[in-house]
């Protein structure tokens, strides 16, 4: 499992170039949510399972104090890599998301790319509790995570380059509705520029939560709770969801 995360670490932002090149717009949303919902000044955010540092480097570009943790090392490697090509001063620690033993060091803690979709009905009350121990008084959790009701044609199939790599990728996901569980599958073939070819199989158990759940479930450890669409308030047919929760 999660062999997206470790051994196809280094082509993990290839296979996401089309969200990270849409990454400055979450960000311009994530810091409207800083400025209309939080009610301290953020400045030091941690960024839980941050992988290579997508968003938390944005974070950080736009002069934040930004710490990432994943549970990764290969992950880790490739952000510490474009951190200091960039010259940013962010701090990137392996940790389980669950056993972070900070005290209320955090203005912000932020979780994206739909990673709190791994976390089940009892680890869930875990992230939070854990996320509300780091935050400082009235600080705030933002995440992201899906809507996996909509109707939509799979499998989906697409090409992204590396180098003179070339990968196709296929997704595809099979749903048990009676146990809210979502099997991600996705097949990486890498094809060298010789015709050799790698492949590789991701199957991932993911849990599927409704914007009501997931605020039901965040009330029971935080203050305030509110759920928004992408960059917007909530709509009835938004396909991404943002957890707001002040401590």
């Amino acid at each position: 499992m999660h062999e997206l995360y470790t051994v196809l670490a280094e082509y993990y932002d290839a296979i996401y170039r089309r969200r990270a090149e849409r990454i400055g717009e979450e960000i311009d949303f994530v810091e409207e949510l800083f400025r209309k919902e939080t009610e301290r000044e953020v400045r030091k955010i941690l960024d839980l399972a941050c992988g290579t540092g997508i968003p938390t480097l944005e974070l950080a570009r736009r002069g934040y104090q930004v710490m990432g943790l994943d549970l990764h090392d290969e992950m880790l490697a490739v952000a510490r890599k474009k951190a200091e090509k960039e010259g940013l001063n962010v701090r990137f620690i392996q940790g389980n998301a669950l056993e972070i033993d900070f005290e209320e060091e955090f203005d912000a803690v932020t979780m994206f790319f739909s990673s709190i979709t791994y976390f089940d009905d009892s680890a869930i009350h875990e992230l939070f509790n854990s996320v509300k121990r780091a935050l400082k008084p009235d600080g705030v959790f933002i995440t992201d995570f899906p809507c996996w009701f909509y109707g939509g044609s799979f499998p989906v199939v697409w090409d992204e380059m590396k180098g003179d790599e070339r990968l196709v990728i296929t997704d595809w996901r099979e749903v048990e509705p009676a146990f809210q569980k979502l099997h991600f599958k996705r097949l990486v073939q890498i094809i060298r520029p010789d015709g050799g070819v790698r492949a590789f199989m991701v199957d991932d158990e993911l849990n599927i939560y409704t914007p009501r759940e997931i605020r039901l479930l965040a009330e029971r450890h935080f203050r305030k709770v509110k759920i928004y669409g992408a960059g917007h308030e909530l709509r009835p047919n938004d396909r991404r969801y943002w957890l707001v929760a002040l401590k």
